[in-house]
């Protein structure tokens, strides 16, 4: 049984809100995530976050300008499922936001992969708790981002299979 147009836009508009959802998620942990550091002796000791690793940055890059991305097309599948019509339209709008979805998932998925690698790498070594939940928590942002990445890539079959 094949899905009517109308079925193709509320799964894409329930997807790009569950996308926005987990990407949300994802910057709520990786930016709450912190290392009080157990120095006595120094006044104003330093904490441990996101900051001081290059791969956690794009980490959290990646997750804002999907964010970013979602809440703009967000409108646009709203007002397709709304009014039952595309504001893109069919023949070269719609192939810009296929490819632009594209992007943007990619984009997410290598942020999650980046901070996985770097995980991974880290804990290889032996690492007191305060460590081990650091990186525990960075793992379930990217597995966030991993989500919101698979939440992408059906909706570019939808699109894929509308534009046909």
């Amino acid at each position: 049984m094949a899905f009517s147009d109308r079925h193709h836009a509320v799964a894409s508009l329930l997807l790009r809100i569950l996308t926005l959802l987990l990407l949300i998620a994802s910057i709520i942990v990786i930016v709450t995530n912190k290392i009080y550091a157990p120095f006595n002796i120094v006044v104003d000791p330093p904490n441990i976050t996101f900051r001081d690793y290059y791969a956690y940055r794009y980490v959290l890059s990646a997750a804002v300008i999907g964010c970013a991305y979602n809440l703009l097309v967000l409108p646009f599948a709203a007002i397709h499922v709304a009014q039952g019509r595309r504001i893109i339209g069919r023949g070269h709008g719609l192939a810009l936001l296929i490819f632009t979805d594209v992007v943007v998932s990619v984009l997410i998925a290598t942020g999650a992969a980046a901070g996985l690698g770097l995980t991974v790498e880290y804990q290889r070594y032996p690492q007191d708790s305060d460590y081990k939940n650091f990186f525990n928590l960075v793992d379930v942002s990217c597995g966030l981002m991993l989500g919101a990445t698979m939440c992408m890539v059906i909706m570019i079959m939808i699109s894929v299979h509308s534009f046909t």
